[in-house]
């Protein structure tokens, strides 16, 4: 039970820790056995006396409270139980923005242009709404807005919202992420609806850039870069012909010069980019995105805890998990050996094979693990506030997957022509199984993999002691090369007792002395030291770790054994 929860709340796990709040994958229960996955926040108890975060806290969940869209996370409860503030939100699976995009980076994805209208259309829709509300969001960035696996897009955290007839004084100093404000922001001045385009017009930007459009070694440099920036200065031949023209209308200096509302900035990109992203594209995607990184299915992007006190809603996301363009200009993270190929709506960067192995994406690099909170489909039925676009799709209206011989495979096979299809395929560790989805073995790592007759199937990679992973055939077969990171597969020791005792030892490694409880190793057979140096006795025991919970191991070092 955590302090300042309803029971009705049965807590998980912790998700999310910050200077003010914490926040807490649940279970909400209710009669008859209802149960719902929530994540709930928590207020730290200490800070319940801070009028100023206190009014904080309470306008984000009046706000949130009162809005109904398929664009925006929705709030289920909100309370105070034990001097403390607590907001249960809607839980569904996926990530943060700022994690896709960062993802992208570490895999050399760029994205293609349907899949970025998709998502910067959604993001559009959930502003045209809040404004149609009266309500100015003044902190749209990367991560406060989140993506479902099944195609959602989410604009959460309104903890510095407003709203335009509230007639409230403005706090001292500047709320937002520094790098996604607008330069009326920068300058002092009260945020409008137009700052919240400005904005997303930043976000829309970075998708093509390998760091921040907005960035310096500290706050000074970044309000100074902001206030004195140029909508012409921006490097055109980084953005995609078609794009160049909107991207930087909307990122104009001058409030006046950007697009009056956010269904006019949507409805440019509808016309400049008149294909989407279909549900199979999509699905493809994150299967490619994060295959081998270890999220399970129910590992979730969740709104972050909130700031530290002193700084309120003004925390720099940390560079290293976003990119970074420097004073010094854009630093570029794609080696030129990388060309590019479409899957469908997706865009992936490619190496050239065997030769160009070291430079082939690996799938498996560190990812850092979070969970969105958002609304999802089909448990409530908001309101549909403003179309921002006629042809927006809906989270179960994506279009069937292109078939095969349509403009993807065709790019593909000018990109590498005499090798339609194959991959060549590494893994950590070699020697992995690969069959397809129906049981028949392909072959086994490294290997070169023809997927030309295994269209719309998965690809399993297997190997005794490691956690098996899946791969669309249809990701495969857009890449010359992939090296996949397979997973130790591990199994608990329930209890680990030497008698009378000992130190317990796996090579060099020092794993405690006895009795050791729940002890964690990789599945297979294991070589472990038990040293007790008093009696003089170093022995090895060889045990054998199944998956699971595996029974007691005792050793006795004296008398009979």
């Amino acid at each position: 039970m955590v302090p300042g929860l309803p029971e009705k709340y049965a807590v998980v796990r912790k998700i999310a820790s910050g200077g003010m709040s914490e926040v807490y994958l649940c279970r909400m229960r209710g009669v008859e056995g209802f149960e719902k996955k929530v994540a709930v926040k928590v207020v730290h108890p200490r800070l319940t006396e801070n009028a100023r975060f206190r009014d904080m806290f309470i306008r984000e969940a009046r706000i949130a409270a009162s809005l109904s869209h398929q664009n925006l996370v929705q709030v289920f409860d909100f309370g105070k139980r034990e001097n403390s503030y607590y907001l249960a939100m809607e839980f569904v699976d996926g990530w943060t923005m700022a994690q896709a995009v960062a993802q992208m980076r570490v895999r050399s994805m760029p994205i293609s242009l349907p899949l970025w209208r998709y998502w910067v259309e959604g993001m559009l829709d959930g502003i045209a709404y809040l404004h149609s509300k009266n309500v100015i969001h003044r902190d749209i960035s990367p991560s406060n807005v989140l993506l479902s696996r099944r195609g959602a897009v989410k604009i959460t955290d309104f903890g510095i919202a407003r709203g335009l007839r509230l007639g409230e004084e403005r706090p001292e100093g500047w709320e937002g992420k520094f790098s996604y404000m607008s330069p009326e922001q920068a300058r002092g001045e009260e945020a409008s609806a137009s700052s919240d385009l400005f904005s997303a017009g930043v976000i829309a930007a970075e998708f093509f850039l390998p760091g921040r459009l907005f960035d310096g070694e500290g706050r000074d440099e970044i309000l100074a870069r902001l206030r004195d920036h140029d909508a012409e200065g921006l490097p055109a031949d980084r953005f995609p012909s078609g794009i160049s023209g909107i991207l930087r209308r909307s990122l104009s200096k001058e409030r006046g010069d950007r697009y009056p509302d956010a269904g006019s900035f949507a409805m440019e990109i509808v016309r400049a980019v008149p294909e989407t992203v279909s549900r199979a594209d999509l699905v493809a995607f994150w299967d490619l995105l994060f295959s081998g990184t270890g999220q399970a299915e129910d590992d979730t992007v969740v709104l972050d805890a909130l700031p530290a006190a002193g700084d309120p809603a003004m925390i720099r996301e940390k560079r290293e998990t976003y990119g970074f363009m420097g004073s010094r200009g854009v630093r570029i993270g794609v080696t030129s050996a990388l060309v590019a190929a479409s899957v469908g709506g997706v865009m992936l960067w490619m190496g050239t094979g065997p030769a160009e192995r070291e430079k082939s994406p690996v799938v498996a690099e560190e990812t850092s693990r979070a969970g969105s909170v958002g609304l999802p489909s089909g448990e409530s039925t908001p309101e549909p506030g403003p179309v921002a676009t006629p042809s927006r799709l809906s989270e179960t209206q994506l279009p069937p997957k292109p078939r095969p011989g349509d403009r993807a495979n065709s790019q593909r096979d000018a990109l590498f022509p005499g090798n339609e299809g194959r991959v060549w395929i590494e893994t950590d560790p070699a020697g992995v199984s690969v069959g397809y989805e129906d049981g028949t073995s392909l072959g086994s790592t490294p290997f070169r993999l023809d997927t030309a007759t295994l269209a719309g199937g998965k690809v399993y990679f297997r190997k005794e002691g490691y956690v098996t992973r899946s791969v669309s055939a249809d990701a495969l077969g857009q890449l010359p090369s992939i090296r996949i990171a397979l997973e130790r597969r591990t199994g608990t020791v329930e209890v680990v007792q030497a008698i009378p005792w000992a130190k317990v030892y796996e090579g060099d490694r020092y794993l405690g002395i006895t009795p050791i409880s729940s002890l964690e190793l990789p599945v297979g057979e294991h070589r472990l030291r038990f040293v007790n140096e008093p009696l003089g006795v170093d022995r090895v025991e060889t045990v054998i770790v199944a998956p699971g919970t595996n029974s007691k191991l005792i050793v006795p070092l004296v008398g009979n054994r």
